[in-house]
């Protein structure tokens, strides 16, 4: 089995200027010309689509259920009351999280876009959680390792997983924009609640609902973040002889304590968890899952009341279900460490996930990889 990773005890030296004849040169100042064209990326496709939905234009949806429509917003909302019973909530929790805490009953929320049906052969499917406002990120994957078609023979989807925005450009609803998306990649799996930091765990169940439901045949699912790069063929290759009929839970995996600090993004106060340590889980930036375990962790979720950190709230799914869980150094969700060039392709290669990238550095990072004339040596130190 193929084992993608970095040995700390290694040295990749990065090819020189002076390595590359002329033609390799040529062939890099296109890649690197063509990657500064993606700072402008998002914002033609923004006007472009803008401009588009101005116009009374009648075009194809991508939609696999009749509850998912353009009027669903308005004709199929699913009605939410607060939880009078947690009235009494201590005034000492911020607004954010006692707001969670009243409504974190709300478990279930209507579809507002759909992507493409799941193939019969799906072996790998890339779910990748993205907001409205991520345009140009969402523009570099689908062009670089999300590229949809096969990877060493096997077939692997792209999905983006969104919530509802009131962000707007110009004056224009990003809404619009990701219907426009949606109807023209088939690539957006969209729900009718805030995409808040708080809400993921929100995203978290309506995706296993959705696999469960409507992908459940495919075989791996790698979930993270749209500002990470992925080696999509180390990913292939690392669960191609396994069975995905088998519990497979690798990424990046952690634990830690509950944060106090209320300044941080991620403080949880001790009404909402004790002074014990979270279980294990894996960093959100990204992670791989068999079907198995896919599908496993739906049921568990079930049960499980939502957390406002959904990187915990998988965690406590996954102790529920008493699996072992595999940690694996090419995951790289806290980005390279110190003392090690952040932007190598030679480490790249060697690697599964690496965060984080913005969609130039996305785009340059791929055009590398690409090249067929770049060499790679590897030393001792």
């Amino acid at each position: 089995m193929f084992d993608a990773h970095f040995n700390s005890h290694e040295r990749f030296d990065c090819p020189t200027a002076s390595s590359f004849n002329n033609k390799t040169m040529r062939t890099l100042f296109r890649i690197q010309s063509r990657s500064r064209w993606s700072l402008v990326i998002g914002t033609v496709l923004l006007f472009g689509v803008l401009r588009l939905l101005r116009m009374n234009h009648t075009d194809r949806h991508w939609n696999t259920s009749p509850s998912a429509t353009q009027s669903q917003s308005t004709v199929d909302v699913i009605k939410c009351s607060l939880n009078d019973a947690v009235n009494n909530i201590s005034s000492s929790i911020p607004p954010t999280h006692r707001n969670f805490l009243m409504y974190k009953h709300c478990r279930t929320f209507s579809r507002l876009l759909s992507p493409t049906p799941c193939q019969n052969d799906l072996f790998l499917l890339l779910a990748v959680k993205s907001t409205a406002i991520q345009v140009d990120r969402r523009s570099a994957l689908r062009n670089t390792w999300g590229k949809k078609g096969y990877v060493q023979g096997k077939n692997v989807k792209l999905l983006f997983l969104v919530g509802k925005s009131s962000d707007t450009i110009q004056g224009y609803p990003l809404q619009q924009v990701l219907e426009w998306e949606s109807r023209q990649f088939g690539d957006i799996l969209q729900w009718d609640f805030d995409d808040s930091f708080f809400n993921l765990t929100l995203k978290e169940i309506h995706f296993l609902k959705w696999f469960s439901l409507e992908c459940r045949w495919a075989h791996y699912v790698f979930k993270g973040d749209d500002d990470v790069f992925v080696h999509t063929s180390n990913l292939v290759e690392y669960v191609k002889d396994n069975k995905p009929s088998e519990q497979l839970y690798a990424g990046n995996i952690m634990s830690g304590y509950p944060v106090r600090d209320k300044e941080s993004k991620y403080f949880i106060p001790v009404e909402m968890y004790p002074n014990k340590p979270y279980p294990l889980y894996a960093g959100g930036g990204g992670y791989l899952m068999s079907n198995q375990t896919v599908l496993s962790l739906e049921v568990a979720a079930s049960s499980i009341d939502l957390f406002p950190i959904d990187d915990v709230f998988v965690g406590l799914c996954l102790q529920k279900m008493n699996i072992t869980l595999t940690h694996h150094s090419g995951f790289k969700t806290f980005g390279l460490k110190q003392g090690v060039t952040h932007f190598n392709p030679c480490i790249y290669r060697e690697l599964m996930v690496v965060h984080k990238l913005n969609p130039t550095e996305m785009w340059t990072m791929w055009s590398l990889q690409q090249d067929p004339k770049l060499k790679c040596f590897r030393s001792r130190t």
